[in-house]
């Protein structure tokens, strides 16, 4: 048996392997409840096959593309530097001095966006010149 401390209370004893099987019962509540289809900005996104949807169009993404789109979609609104993209995305903690982020933004646009040019509706992925991308909300 093992003992959990606590700032200015008496210790707590306590089971490991209970500790354990309650962190595992909480993973596998919150693994759960992952929904199967994102709506956000009049994209929609399936996070089990990677199909993205936009104004009737419908693509598969490739794993960083939809990473990306998924990273976005989860904080619309919300600023990302191209540093915390490829941090989430990519898992690197570093600027590769590439313009790998850009390229992938413009790869997603071009699959999901109308190339008509009598749409004048923007695509809801916004440049933040100097600092980034964002998703906008568009109700």
């Amino acid at each position: 048996m093992d003992v959990l401390l606590i700032e200015d209370e008496q210790p707590k004893p306590f089971f490991v392997e209970e500790l354990i099987i309650r962190i595992h019962t909480l993973v596998q509540r919150k693994v759960g409840s992952i929904e199967k289809t994102m709506h956000q900005s009049g994209i929609s996104l399936d996070r089990f096959t990677r199909v993205a949807t936009y104004q009737e169009r419908t693509v598969t993404l490739t794993q960083r593309e939809f990473m990306l789109l998924e990273c976005l979609m989860l904080s619309p609104g919300q600023i990302f530097s191209r540093q915390q993209i490829l941090k989430r995305s990519w898992g690197i903690e570093f600027d590769t001095g590439t313009n790998i982020v850009d390229v992938c933004i413009q790869r997603i646009r071009k699959k999901l966006s109308d190339a008509d040019p009598k749409n004048l509706q923007p695509f809801p992925i916004e440049s933040i010149r100097g600092v980034g991308y964002r998703l906008n909300v568009i109700k």
